[in-house]
C-alpha cells in the first residue's frame, strides 16, 4: 500500500513538474531538433564540398599526366605551371582535401627537382593528416628530397620518422633507407642497430638482404664489432 503511494506521489510530482515547465521542455525540444537537422545539414553540405574539391584535385592530376610520355620540355611545364595554379586555392584547406592537394603539389615540385618546394608541401601534409596514411609517404619522400639536396641529418631524420609507422607500406624500405644514411654519415653503430633490426624483423625482406651486405661491410672495415 505504501508502495502504490509513493508511486502516486512519484507520478504526480512528475506530471505536476511538466505540466508547469511544459513551455520551456517544449523549447528545449525544439533546440535539438533545430541542432539536429543543422548537423545533418551541415554534414550533407561539408560532405558535398569536400567530394567537390577532391573532384577538382583529381581533374587537376589528370590533366596534368595524361598522355604525358613524349611531350616536349616547354609542354610539361606549361602543365606543371597550369596544375599549380588550379591546385593553388585547395594548398590552404585542412584535413583530406588539404593533403591530397599538397601531396600533387610535392609531386610537381620533386619531379621539377624544386626539393625546397617539396618539403614544404610534404610539411603541410603532415600538418593537416598526422595520423592518416599520408604522413609516413610525405616523411620518406622528404628523406629522399634532403638527399637530393645532400643534407643527410635531415633525410636521417625523416626517414626515421617514417619508419615509426608501423603499417607504412613502405616500412622496410625507409629503414634501410635510414641505416644507410646513417652509414654515410659515419654512425655506424647507430647503422648497425637499424640495418640489424630490419634484418631481425623481415629477415626474407629484399631491402633485409641489402642491410645485410651494409653489416657486413662495416664489420670487414672494423667499424663494428
Amino acid at each position: 500500500m505504501k508502495e502504490n503511494t509513493e508511486k502516486k506521489t512519484t507520478s504526480a510530482k512528475l506530471n505536476a513538474f511538466l505540466e508547469k515547465n511544459r513551455k520551456g521542455l517544449l523549447v528545449v525540444f525544439i533546440i535539438l531538433i533545430v541542432g539536429l537537422v543543422g548537423f545533418i545539414a551541415y554534414e550533407v553540405f561539408y560532405s558535398s564540398v569536400t567530394k567537390k574539391a577532391l573532384t577538382a584535385i583529381d581533374t587537376i592530376s589528370y590533366e596534368l599526366t595524361n598522355k604525358a610520355v613524349g611531350l616536349e620540355d616547354a609542354e610539361l611545364n606549361a602543365r606543371k605551371n597550369s596544375a599549380m595554379e588550379k591546385l593553388n586555392p585547395y594548398l590552404t584547406k585542412g584535413g583530406i582535401i588539404g593533403v591530397r592537394a599538397n601531396l600533387l603539389a610535392a609531386e610537381i615540385a620533386f619531379n621539377s627537382k624544386n626539393y625546397d618546394d617539396a618539403v614544404k608541401y610534404y610539411n603541410e601534409v603532415v600538418s593537416k593528416g598526422k595520423k592518416s596514411y599520408t604522413a609516413p609517404v610525405a616523411y620518406y619522400n622528404m628523406g629522399t628530397c634532403y638527399e637530393q639536396k645532400n643534407d643527410l641529418n635531415q633525410a636521417a631524420e625523416n626517414y626515421k620518422s617514417a619508419v615509426e609507422f608501423k603499417d607504412f607500406v613502405l616500412r622496410t624500405h625507409a629503414q634501410f633507407s635510414y641505416g644507410r644514411v646513417l652509414y654515410t654519415l659515419g654512425n655506424y653503430d647507430e647503422a648497425n642497430k637499424v640495418l640489424q633490426e630490419l634484418v631481425d624483423e623481415q629477415p626474407d625482406d629484399s631491402w633485409a638482404e641489402l642491410a645485410k651486405t651494409i653489416i657486413i661491410q662495416m664489420k670487414a672495415d672494423d667499424k663494428i664489432n
